[in-house]
């Protein structure tokens, strides 16, 4: 499967969009290694295969408040009940979550979100 490409952009997570790692200050300058520095990452550089992950928009009182676009980590589990033999997802904490505040880049990444293929829901 190639990877669908698409313009949406976000403050990386792994810096908080300072582009600065000040532990790291002795590699690179500091420079954020998943932003090269620049502080925002195009969600298609970061997210990658999109088979975790999950676009969660939370509404309050009908109105948008924000949305959380997270990499959820699971490992699949069986147990046997009765003599059938069960697979289950066991979620883990996520690998990696970033909370979206601006309701036109929510809104972009919920367009494109069936494509690329991330779950989408609506929590109100």
């Amino acid at each position: 499967m190639t990877a669908k490409v698409f313009t949406t952009s976000c403050q990386c997570p792994n810096c908080g969009g300072t582009g600065k790692l000040p532990h790291y200050s002795h590699i690179a300058n500091g420079d954020c290694f998943a932003c090269q520095g620049t502080g925002t990452l195009q969600l298609r550089d970061f997210i990658g295969s999109n088979k975790d992950v999950v676009l969660d928009v939370e509404m309050l009182r009908g109105k948008f408040w924000h949305a959380w676009l997270r990499c959820r980590t699971w490992t699949n589990d069986s147990s046997t009940i009765n003599g059938v033999k069960q697979t289950y997802h066991n979620w883990g904490r996520d690998l990696w979550c970033i909370r979206i505040d601006d309701i036109e880049q929510a809104r972009a990444l919920w367009k494109k979100a069936k494509a690329m293929g991330i779950q989408a829901t609506i929590l109100d």
